[in-house]
Parts: C-alpha cells; sequence; structure tokens
C-alpha cells in the first residue's frame, strides 16, 4: 500500500471512519455461537470491535492493523472491557512472527482493499496461517474485473479456492450499493 493511502486511512482514524462502525456483523456472531473458541487473527482489525466479541466469546485472539491510532483505540477498548487481546501494529503483507496456526482468519474489508500483487501475497500466506480445518472468513465490496481501485474481482476468489474449500457464500450489497460478499472458506 502506498504511503498516501496509509496516511489516508491514518487520517480517517482523527474521526469516525465509516468502516469502523463498533457493530458487530451478524455473520461474525452466527461463527461465534455456531463454533467452539479457538485462535483467531483479525487481519485488519481496526478498533477490535471483532476482536473483542471473538475474545469476550473464549476466543484467543490477535488483532492485525497498520494504523497506529487505530491499534491505540483498540488496546484502550480491550483495557476497558477487561479482555485480552494481542493486538499488534504491522502490516498484512509483512505479518510478524505468529504464535500458532489459527481456526480462524477473520478478514472484514481489508483484502479487497490491496492491490493485485498485494492480494497474491496475502494468499500465498493463508496456508502457513489457518490450522488444519481452519476458516477464512472474508467480507468485501466487489468491483469490474481490471477495474482500478479496490474491490473483490472473481478471480480473487478463484485463487483463494484453488488452496482452500468455499464452505459458504452470501452476497449482497454494501452500504454505497456496490455488490459484496461473505465468504467462508475452509483449509
Amino acid at each position: 500500500m502506498s504511503l498516501f493511502h496509509r496516511l489516508a486511512f491514518s487520517l480517517w482514524y482523527l474521526r469516525n471512519p465509516p468502516w469502523d462502525s463498533g457493530i458487530i456483523p451478524p455473520e461474525v456472531e452466527d461463527f461465534i455461537q455456531d463454533n467452539p473458541p479457538g485462535i483467531a487473527l483479525d487481519l485488519g482489525c481496526g478498533s477490535g470491535t471483532s476482536s473483542l466479541a471473538l475474545a469476550s466469546a473464549g476466543w484467543r485472539v490477535t488483532g492485525i492493523d497498520f494504523v497506529p491510532r487505530a491499534i491505540r483505540l483498540a488496546k484502550q477498548k480491550a483495557k476497558r472491557q477487561n479482555l485480552k487481546v494481542d493486538f499488534r501494529l504491522a502490516d498484512v503483507l509483512h505479518l510478524p512472527l505468529l504464535p500458532d496456526p489459527f481456526s480462524l482468519v477473520l478478514d472484514i474489508g481489508c483484502f479487497h482493499g490491496l492491490s493485485p500483487a498485494g492480494k497474491l501475497t496475502y494468499l500465498e500466506q493463508l496456508p502457513r496461517l489457518l490450522a488444519p480445518r481452519g476458516t477464512w472468513m472474508l467480507y468485501g465490496f466487489f468491483k469490474s474485473e481490471g477495474a482500478p481501485g479496490p474491490g473483490l474481482v472473481g478471480s480473487d476468489l478463484e485463487r483463494a479456492s484453488r488452496q482452500l474449500s468455499l464452505l459458504k457464500r452470501q452476497d449482497g450489497t454494501d452500504r454505497k450499493s456496490r455488490p459484496s460478499a461473505w465468504v467462508w472458506l475452509r483449509k
């Protein structure tokens, strides 16, 4: 991600970024209800809303974001809620050494913002990050193949499906009426 984009994301956190609503997505709540606690990695965790929901349900969670203010806010929220989450300032394309493979890798709007090369790097890391039978739970909005800017394209999911098995896909639209989807894939 370019320095300009990093700066733009950092500036959003001086106010309230629209993607960081503080609302736990119902898909995450359903996942928590349907699966026993395990070890989770929240990539692009923002201020930690989903990480904290997982932790409060008994999950051991690591949250990663490249925006320092987002990580500070997440740590403050965890302290107020008396929850233990390992929030780390890092880039999802250059992850630090992480402890264990994860039973859940959660990505709500991070992957779709990466460049095509960044998406390839990200996908190359998934098999190492996921435990056997681990789930990658992804949310993103779509764009046309070859269109500039952020968004998922069909080839992203095709590449992921070469490494992981599709469990479920739930299509919808985002707040800007763009096609979007929740996708669950398993190692």
